[in-house]
């Protein structure tokens, strides 16, 4: 097999062949079966100056046969793990062996919408020195390649201060797809890169970083595909716990960092504490997980009791658990009703 590398030590560039301005890492474990869809939709992308660098962390299922035939590409390189090393040693390594100005992460299951995905982002990067990370709209697609749902700002394309993004992450918790956000590699180590003992919220806490570095860029077109199913959308216990003690721990964290800048308050950082704590409880309980859901808002209430209670979510959590959706939903449409102006004669 060409151009595999075993472990963590990379194959040397020629002398005269510089390095690419962009580098993707593919993170594979067991999805040979996806495999095909996300590397096809990278390697025919309209911008083609990366390196992609497909980290295989021991894989049990038929992935190198899958890969074997993308190695003929000379921007494939294969990182073959002899052991599991898990998703965020998989993830740092990757990061550590981009040779480019700007970085990426795929996961394998995930894919790429656009054919001008990369373009687009690399775009206000290029032109702007002070963009630390892009990021793009995305959809949640089924196995079938039907898509449920589109995640978008509900706002155009725009170049926003990292203030101003912090602000928003806060507010509204992550709205950001890991696959596909492009950074920019000084910003990366500025911030240490990734932490190695965050595993269910290293994305969360590296965008709140990162929005100290420098402004942010936002694409509003579709650019990559968030795939559902059984092994992505399930979570433990401990999951459960493990990322709300890590959200709450970067929201800390980049705070004591951010707190200097314009608009950034304490009654901002409050706001975000409260949509830490109720934020996973909010979405499994109106996915219809109440149980699971629960259980993460007992979690919260552990951590924080008087911000987990009093805040606006927790009577709204109760209404939905015990009214169930239509009747939520008929409760909801009542009071929109009720506060309705009477018009005028």
């Amino acid at each position: 097999m060409a151009a595999q590398e075993d472990g963590a030590r990379p194959q040397n560039r020629d002398a005269d062949q510089r390095a690419p301005l962009l580098s993707v890492t593919v993170l594979n474990y067991n999805y040979g079966k996806y495999l095909p869809q996300c590397l096809d939709s990278i390697l025919r992308q309209t911008f083609t100056d990366f390196e992609l660098i497909l980290a295989n962390d021991c894989s049990t299922d038929d992935s190198l046969e899958v890969i074997e035939p993308y190695l003929a590409d000379p921007r494939v390189r294969l990182v073959n793990h002899a052991e599991n090393q898990g998703y965020i040693a998989s993830l740092i390594e990757g990061s550590r062996l981009s040779q480019g100005k700007y970085i990426m992460v795929i996961s394998a299951d995930d894919y790429c919408v656009s054919d001008s995905a990369f373009e687009n982002l690399l775009q206000p990067m290029e032109a702007d020195d002070g963009v630390a990370f892009a990021y793009s709209a995305y959809g949640h697609y089924e196995d079938n390649g039907i898509r449920t749902w589109l995640s978008s700002r509900q706002m155009g394309p725009r170049v926003q201060s990292g203030a101003e993004e912090y602000r928003d992450l806060l507010v509204q918790g992550n709205y950001i797809l890991h696959s596909g956000v492009i950074i920019r590699k000084t910003a990366y180590k500025a911030v240490g890169g990734y932490d190695p003992s965050a595993r269910y919220a290293c994305d969360t806490i590296m965008w709140l970083m990162l929005c100290g570095q420098g402004k942010v860029a936002f694409c509003a077109d579709e650019l990559f595909a968030y795939r559902q199913h059984g092994s992505n959308m399930s979570i433990s216990t401990r999951g459960i716990r493990k990322g709300l003690q890590e959200s709450l721990g970067g929201i800390n964290t980049s705070f004591s960092l951010m707190r200097q800048l314009p608009g950034i308050s304490h009654d901002l950082y409050v706001r975000g504490l409260k949509r830490s704590l109720s934020g996973f409880a909010e979405v499994t309980i109106f996915s219809g997980h109440i149980g699971t859901g629960w259980y993460a808002y007992w979690c919260a209430l552990r951590i924080h009791p008087i911000l987990t209670v009093f805040q606006i979510k927790t009577p709204i959590l109760i209404a939905r658990t015990l009214l169930g959706s239509r009747g939520y939903q008929r409760m909801r449409s009542l009071l929109h009703r009720n506060r309705r102006p009477a018009a005028f004669a």
